[in-house]
């Protein structure tokens, strides 16, 4: 079995990086000289991503999270502060259903604790068979369209330019998979109450997929979580705005509490 290809940066406390779909770790690039000051950075290339083109494609965010668990277990890392954008949010979420003793702290970015809605469900298996007939070259000319906010397609085309060439690298098993796992996901929205951990909730907010309503909203739902809204940013602002983004995580890594708005 080829196993995850995790990419490891600097020392100390453990920092666990978890990618969006349809990229890879490549889109914390311009975090890791920050993180890597303060911690030990493990951002892996999930299933079908990136440098784990290869590897064994797992059936659910859930059993995704255990294999990560585990990985890192025999690692000798059984405690981490997580941080996951979009996709990587709701694998963060099945970490701590299946091991919620390793999350020490959590950072959100661009992500949400509800299940899909019908329609984004079927939309979800569309893409998965779409990608099995024609492969991921429309992904690499299409995805980063609504993914990205105005400012950044108008105004910044290295952004674009390296988000499309991060989408290049996704296989149709990784894609077609990640997008099967995303519409079975449960609803973690019951999780938020429970949680008992310094948040932090990173939002760009000219997101298409994921409202600023609702990410207020699953904020004020976790006790203590703090909010950090970026302007011209989409679903990606750790790549449209990067400086706002460390600058915000390095804070809160560093104290155990979030950032004011933005």
């Amino acid at each position: 079995m080829t196993q995850i290809i995790f990419h490891t940066r600097g020392s100390g406390p453990p920092l666990l990086l978890l990618h969006a779909f349809p990229l890879n770790a490549a889109m914390w690039d311009d975090q890791l000289p920050s993180f890597s000051e303060l911690a030990k950075v493990w951002a892996p290339d999930l299933p079908g991503f990136g440098a784990s083109a290869a590897a064994e494609i797992a059936g659910s965010l859930d059993e995704l999270a255990r294999e990560i668990a585990d990985r890192l277990k025999r690692e000798g890392v059984t405690r981490a502060a997580v941080a996951g954008c979009s996709m990587g949010g709701y694998l963060a979420f099945a970490l701590l259903r299946v091991a919620p003793a390793l999350v020490s702290q959590l950072v959100l970015l661009n992500s949400k604790a509800s299940a899909d809605a019908e329609t984004a469900r079927t939309n979800r298996l569309a893409l998965a068979d779409r990608v099995e007939r024609e492969g991921c070259g429309f992904l690499e000319d299409e995805w980063h369209l609504g993914a990205l906010s105005a400012a950044t397609l108008e105004q910044r085309p290295a952004v674009v330019k390296r988000v499309r060439a991060i989408v290049h690298d996704a296989t149709p098993a990784g894609v077609a998979a990640a997008q099967r796992a995303m519409a079975s996901r449960p609803d973690s929205t019951p999780l938020l109450g429970e949680l008992r951990i310094p948040v932090l909730v990173v939002h760009g907010l000219d997101d298409r997929y994921v409202s600023e309503q609702e990410a207020r909203a699953m904020a004020g739902a976790i006790q203590g979580a703090q909010f950090v809204g970026v302007a011209q940013a989409g679903h990606l602002p750790n790549l449209e705005r990067p400086e706002i983004v460390t600058d915000a995580v390095r804070h809160f890594l560093q104290s155990g509490v979030g950032s004011a708005s933005t």
